[in-house]
């Protein structure tokens, strides 16, 4: 016979036993004294926060037989009991993400009339709710709004944005979160003392950040410990177990990050990874420890962080000496790759790291600075003549946010620096660099936007309204501001402008004052162009 998990034999049986949600228990208990139960319920939030645990103390409330001014649920009636030993008829849960068909719910519509065998309250316990189809959420509908007298519907579900507001509107709906840290821990440390084990309370902290607010996963990792032998359970037993990776092995990446030490670096992650390390684990711990570097070196990290104190005073020493844009690129890098890790198979599973890592030096350490920005290569041809026009309005020019400005290492952003002829002429090289990442993106830039205006650093392009509200999604304006800052060795905000509020030049004007491609472009080929622009940046075509 199978040993009862941990998470199922430590799961709370009162109201003071749920951890981390409180404003939910008090108010369930408040109105079991006032006697204002609804008769529907939405709980909703992550995983393994109590959800499934406080509808079936509900439940036992709600039928509790204790005598009246007994704490409610007593768990020694026979309703309690039977409750608690999973054999009461009355309580029915119901699995949504395997009873997904209008013919299940149609089932349970019939069923709902029929009166409790044993209790005062049938319930019935929807879980994952939001797997449902349509048909079967239009099919409960209207007994969810009005059922029988005897029955109590609790629904509970980790993506609440699926259920249709019809089935919401319906219900008294309660949002549990993510428990914290600290109270994860002190729950972990009773469920040891009470299995007759010892732990480090490093050990326990430590499965209890990677429980990720989630209680059960936390509970069920301590279960994965215990069975692999010993009475006292350590740092090094979890990490060993987990396949984690040593925190001295992230401080030592970091060390060799804010130092510039690529050759340290990409030897470490190899030697990690080597070692038997998952990757995805590696890659979650490094984004983890960014994370308390960036906090510590932009704010106040002692009340957002839950490490031991020793590791706090490095994280804070490594914050001091390092850059705040570089950490902060360098822990999107790694998210990004940690991603990479999580939605593929690699034949070198490292590489995402590899890849994060060498990006995130590689600005500070091997970029090449312009040391003066107004000389024009002569291998790149002068590709966009600007348009001669009037000023643009400045109510019509949005600052970039401070988020998409590029700086390189050594550069100050020195205002007036940038001419408009400078610009043009590193146009194409600009456009080249770009490509990359999105050859339709660069494309769409080359053909469908014309140089206006510098202003110090802040660059203007004039566009069409369709192409610059497409420009201007986040991913595409973060890529054009880079590869822009790249080039020019400048921080620059790009701005687009509309064709619109733009005057144009008379028919005198010179071709000078207008890219000849552009001009002579036929029709079909700018519709071409469109089409591609739009299946890239996301949308579609408008006739």
């Amino acid at each position: 016979m199978a040993t009862q998990a941990l998470y199922r034999k430590w799961r709370s049986q009162t109201f003071d036993e749920i951890v981390g949600q409180q404003h939910v228990t008090q108010t369930l208990i408040n109105a079991l004294k006032l006697n204002r139960i609804a008769h529907a319920y939405l709980f909703a939030g992550p995983r393994g926060t109590g959800k499934t645990s406080m509808a079936r103390l509900l439940a036992k409330a709600v039928n509790c037989l204790a005598e009246p001014g007994v704490e409610r649920p007593c768990n020694q009636c026979r309703i309690c009991v039977a409750v608690n030993e999973g054999r009461l008829l009355d309580l029915i849960e119901i699995d949504a993400a395997s009873n997904t068909g209008v013919d299940d719910i149609r089932d349970l519509r019939d069923k709902v009339g029929f009166r409790p065998g044993e209790a005062r309250i049938k319930f019935y316990i929807i879980d994952e709710v939001h797997m449902l189809s349509n048909s079967a959420f239009n099919a409960l509908l209207k007994t969810l709004e009005e059922p029988p007298e005897h029955v109590i519907f609790v629904l509970a579900t980790t993506e609440p944005e699926k259920i249709p507001a019809t089935i919401t509107s319906r219900c008294q709906r309660f949002e549990f979160k993510r428990i914290k840290v600290s109270e994860v821990t002190e729950r972990l440390g009773h469920i040891v003392e009470q299995e007759g084990l010892t732990a480090e309370s490093a050990a326990l902290e430590y499965m209890a950040r990677q429980g990720g607010g989630s209680m059960r996963d936390a509970i069920s990792l301590l279960d994965q410990l215990t069975a692999y032998g010993g009475q006292t359970i350590t740092l090094d037993l979890v990490q060993t177990v987990l396949g984690a990776v040593a925190s001295q092995s992230v401080v030592e990446l970091v060390h060799a990050l804010t130092t510039q030490n690529v050759a340290a670096g990409l030897d470490l992650i190899n030697r990690v990874v080597n070692d038997g390390v998952d990757p995805r684990q590696f890659a979650r711990e490094i984004v983890e420890y960014l994370r308390a570097v960036m906090l510590a070196k932009l704010g106040d990290a002692q009340g957002l962080l839950n490490f031991p104190e020793e590791t706090l005073t490095v994280i804070k020493a490594q914050a001091a000496q390092a850059d705040a844009a570089a950490i902060v690129r360098a822990t999107m890098l790694f998210n990004t790759a940690l991603f990479d890790l999580k939605s593929s198979l690699l034949a070198i599973p490292q590489l995402p790291l590899e890849l994060a890592f060498v990006e995130a030096v590689t600005p500070m350490a091997v970029m090449p600075v312009m040391t003066e920005v107004s000389a024009v290569p002569p291998s790149i041809p002068r590709a966009m003549p600007p348009l001669k026009s009037e000023p643009v309005a400045p109510k019509i020019v949005a600052p970039a946010p401070p988020s998409q400005v590029v700086v390189a290492k050594g550069e100050a952003r020195r205002e007036g620096s940038l001419s408009l002829e400078t610009v043009q002429n590193y146009f194409e090289q600009i456009v080249r660099e770009l490509e990359p990442k999105s050859k339709t993106m660069a494309e769409a830039l080359r053909n469908q936007a014309r140089l206006y205006r510098v202003e110090g650093n802040d660059i203007h392009l004039v566009t069409s309204e369709w192409m610059k509200a497409r420009f201007e999604k986040p991913q595409p304006r973060a890529a054009i501001h880079e590869a822009f800052g790249k080039v020019l060795g400048h921080a620059v905000s790009i701005h687009f402008v509309p064709e619109n509020s733009v005057s144009h030049p008379a028919a005198s004007s010179t071709s000078e004052a207008r890219p000849v491609e552009n001009s002579e472009r036929k029709l079909d080929e700018d519709s071409e162009a469109l089409i591609k622009v739009a299946e890239e940046l996301g949308g579609e075509v408008v006739e």
